[in-house]
């Protein structure tokens, strides 16, 4: 297996907006968003989509100027998946959001086209990451093959509302168990093939019940996803916040490597801490704990400096 992107890539918030919606793209950067989507797919008009590929080039930069990934949704048919690539891909592209994906076949032509392109336009070669949604019964069926089909894969991602079109589940409390299902199997598949799992458990569409959204994603991460998808700026912050580990967590993780090395150096694998016993499993866990917080710290840094340095402040 290549780069672990589940335990190197931060992206605990991934904001998309519409390409052709000026006003925010101009505000993007402000956002403080781990990842900025500008979004060629959904919420574009078809009468527009063609016509938005003009204002990537520039876009591009001025959404991540505060520091944010930029990622570009494109349309997945026939009709317009060449033309919205090649028009994404220009220095300060961090990555294709591709929707609808099927087979591991139509990532490796993606893979292969972004190759050309990079090489073309004077970007490293395999800079331009993938970050697939599978959205269809095809393709989640399909999910291991397509994580395995390129290095480029960033992440992985389960397209709720399109699947819940496409399988005729609902999106309710009274179905939550069921959908668990191929949630969890985004979860165990990214893992395995150290991609970044980013969903929640349930619809981003609620995006104005920011208390209902909140224990939402608390409750993602509980399962294992490392971040996800909104559609709306208010929502970032929650998902910054619901992503990272807890103060208490940290500290946690802090006083049971210190434990557990104590024993360790007694010569002794396994501890007692707070009256529970603790082991290698705990110890690389708590581990991944303080790496991932340090990481979101020099993240955060990060993004800090540069709104600061856009702003003029």
């Amino acid at each position: 297996m290549g780069f672990d992107y589940a335990q190197n890539l931060i992206r605990r918030s991934r904001l998309i907006m519409p390409a052709n919606e000026r006003k925010y793209v101009e505000k993007a950067h402000l956002r403080n968003a781990d990842a900025v989507v500008l979004d060629l797919e959904d919420s574009v008009p078809v009468s527009e989509k063609v016509a938005t590929r003009t204002v990537l080039k520039e876009a591009i930069p001025l959404v991540g100027r505060g520091g944010s990934d930029v990622l570009v949704r494109v349309n997945h048919t026939n009709e317009l998946l060449r033309g919205d690539v090649e028009a994404s891909v220009w220095p300060g592209l961090d990555g294709i959001f591709f929707p609808k994906v099927e087979t591991g076949a139509q990532v490796r032509a993606l893979d292969e086209f972004l190759s050309e392109l990079e090489k073309k336009r004077g970007i490293p070669h395999s800079h331009v990451k993938i970050s697939v949604i599978a959205e269809t019964l095809k393709g989640y069926l399909n999910v291991q093959e397509i994580t395995g089909a390129s290095e480029r894969i960033d992440s992985l991602s389960l397209g709720t509302e399109d699947f819940a079109t496409n399988t005729g589940m609902e999106l309710s409390e009274a179905t939550y168990h069921g959908w668990l299902i191929p949630r969890m199997q985004i979860v165990f598949v990214a893992r395995a093939y150290g991609k970044l799992p980013l969903n929640l458990l349930g619809s981003m569409a609620g995006f104005n019940d920011t208390a209902g959204f909140e224990k939402m994603a608390l409750l993602s991460y509980k399962h294992g996803f490392l971040g996800s998808s909104c559609i709306h700026p208010g929502n970032v912050e929650i998902l910054n916040k619901c992503f990272s580990p807890t103060q208490e967590a940290i500290e946690y993780s802090r006083k049971l490597i210190d434990a557990f090395e104590q024993s360790l150096a007694a010569g002794r694998a396994s501890a007692a801490l707070d009256g529970r016993m603790i082991d290698y499993p705990h110890y690389e866990k708590a581990k991944q704990i303080l790496t991932r917080s340090a990481k979101i710290e020099v993240l955060e840094q990060k993004k800090k400096s540069a709104q600061k340095a856009a702003t003029g402040g």
